[in-house]
Order: structure tokens, then sequence, then C-alpha cells
């Protein structure tokens, strides 16, 4: 069988998550990384000869015009990604844009307005969503092994040494608890149960101003529930558990990249009594550092001639970030009126 097409990536950024990326694509023999691009030329000529890449660009709009580069991964902060992805679009590239995907849902439109004009490939890089073991996970939720599934407990938090520069506790950088951990065990909840009908959150603000912990219940139809937790302060369980009528399935530690799944079985009190099978356990590696799952399916989805994953479309993004608007709303209200947070559902107000 012949060999795919090698497509050629470009990463704008050359942080951490970008270094990251680059070690995973290196881990995919049909992939290239054929550019990268910064603000600072120093620093591309760096990334350049520490991960083997054929060019470096001391700016975002160089690696954009790269006429080689198929696909870019966006790895800058979350308040440069809506610039970055629409620059990269406009010069015809594909876009794997890293989480969050944008600052706000009016943001993430704009992004997802311009890729469907140009007929190019979109997607959130959303860590979790693309790892074996969530398709293990799938497979279990649509034979039943649970019943009916009717809450989620997920959370997600990691403490951080306090810094006001840090873009975690800068607020014009996007940051805090929320949009930094928290929008996984968000996504997640989305995932299972769809569009919340009410959102109530409460947050810890810092002295910056941004949230260093948050506290979330989304409310879904048919009384399904998932109670949410993200921090920059503290480490939170960083886990979760899909809770049903017969069982519970639990993904370990870490929420953002899973290998691990249980599956337990539960009967009901008073109900029939009936022989329980015990706890199961499986794991499914990563590949690398997890991140070239993401990968796999951008290019995979190229080829097809896909504009979007089904694993992660555009408007399921674009709920994550409606939700997310709305459980920002919910406690910045509470800051400024001193009362505690009301309910709300995504795009009310």
């Amino acid at each position: 069988m012949a060999m795919p097409h090698t497509i050629q990536w470009g990463i704008l950024g050359t942080g951490n998550i970008a270094r990251q990326f680059a070690e995973a694509l290196r881990l995919l023999p049909d992939a290239g990384l054929r550019a990268v691009g910064s603000r600072s030329r120093g620093s591309a000529d760096a990334f350049a000869r520490a991960h083997g890449v054929a060019r470096a660009y001391g700016s975002y709009e160089d690696l954009a015009k790269d006429p080689e580069v198929e696909v870019v991964y966006i790895a800058t902060p979350h308040h440069l990604h809506k610039d970055n992805s629409l620059l990269c679009l406009e010069h015809g590239k594909a876009v794997l844009c890293e989480k969050p995907f944008t600052l706000d849902a009016q943001e993430g439109a704009l992004i997802a307005a311009k890729a469907r004009e140009k007929g190019l490939f979109c997607m959130e890089a959303m860590w979790n969503r693309f790892v074996p073991i969530m398709r293990e996970l799938d497979a279990r939720l649509a034979a039943g092994a649970i019943g009916d599934v009717r809450m989620l407990n997920a959370s997600l938090g990691l403490p951080f040494a306090f810094n006001p520069q840090h873009r975690v506790f800068a607020p014009a950088m996007g940051g805090g608890a929320l949009l930094d951990l928290g929008v996984y065990p968000v996504s997640f909840a989305l995932r299972l149960f769809g569009r919340p009908t009410r959102i109530t959150s409460h947050a810890v603000l810092g002295e910056t101003g941004v949230d260093e912990q948050v506290s979330i219940l989304l409310d879904f139809p048919e009384g399904r529930q998932a109670t949410l937790g993200a921090s920059v302060r503290n480490r939170l369980q960083n886990d979760a558990a899909v809770l049903g009528t017969r069982g519970m399935l639990h993904l370990h530690e870490p929420l953002n990249c899973p290998e691990t799944l249980t599956h337990v079985p539960t009967r009901a009190i008073g109900g029939a009594d009936t022989p329980l099978q015990p706890p199961h356990t499986l794991t499914r590696k990563v590949l690398g550092n997890g991140y070239a799952h993401e990968a796999v399916e951008v290019m995979r989805c190229m080829r097809e001639g896909l504009l979007e994953s089904p694993l992660m479309t555009l408007q399921e993004t674009l709920l994550i970030m409606e939700t997310m608007d709305a459980i920002q709303a919910a406690w910045r209200l509470s800051a400024r009126t001193g009362c505690p947070s009301a309910g709300a559902a995504p795009g009310a107000g």
C-alpha cells in the first residue's frame, strides 16, 4: 500500500505547547514540519534548530504566506487565537487551533465563518477528544453499558505559582482557570449531553481579577446534570465519572490526556438481585505525548476532503464557547453586584 501524501505543517508560536506538538509530529511518517513562525526571528531560528524545521520566519504573516505549508497549528496564547487563525485562513491554510478556540463565542464565530467562506479545514485542538481511550468510552456508552446516563462529575486543576505577568493570571491574555483548564470538563459535559438548559457557576477571583477557581453546575434536558470544577491555584481530582442507572465509567486522571477507564457496574437498591460483574479497568496508551492523535485526525479529514472533523465540529466548538461565555457572565455579574451568581443558559442575556 502506497504511503499517503505527506502533509506539510507550520507551527505558529514557539512556546511549550508548540514544542510538544513539534515532538508529536516527528512520530508521524505522513506529516512534515515545514515551517515555524514567531514574532521574534531569534526564537523562530532556535525552535527550528531544536526540532529540525526547514524554515523559520520572524513574523506570523510570513509563515501564513509560505506556499508549501498546508495546515498551521496555532500555538499562541488564548488572546491571539482569533487574529492568528484568521490570518492563516485568509492565506489559504487549514487551521488546527489550540484550545480554547477563542476568548468568546463572537470571536469563534468569526473564525468558523472565515473557514467556511474559504472552504478550508478548521478544528479546535481539544487534546483529550482524540486519544484512544475515548473511543473505548464511546463504545461502552453506545452499548448502554451503564444504562441511562444521568450525571457527570469532572474536574481539572493544576497549581500555578502566582505571577501576575504569567498568561494564566493575566486578564488581557485570557487568563483564568475556566479558559485554560475548565474548557476540558465543560467540553466533556457538552459532548455527553448537548446544550445545557441552565448554568450555575461560582468563581474565586484572584488579585489580578482572573478566576482562580471555578465551580459549575450544568443542567440538561430530562434531568441530566454535570458538576464541574477548574483551578489554577490547587490540584483537583483531574478525572471524570460518567454516572448511569446501571453503573459508572471512571475516566482516570489526567482528564486532559487520559489513558485509563474503569467500568463499575451497579444495580438498583431493592431491584432484582442479579449478579454483578466486578469492576473492569482497561488502558489504551497514547502515542508519544498524545498530541499526535490531533494531527492524525486533521490529516485524515484533509485527505478525505472534509472541512470539519466529526469528532470536533465547529458547531460543537461554538457551543463550548457560548457555554463558557454564560458561565463567566454568571460570576462576573456576581462579582460586580455582590449578589449570589444566577443561572443562565448559553446565549441568554
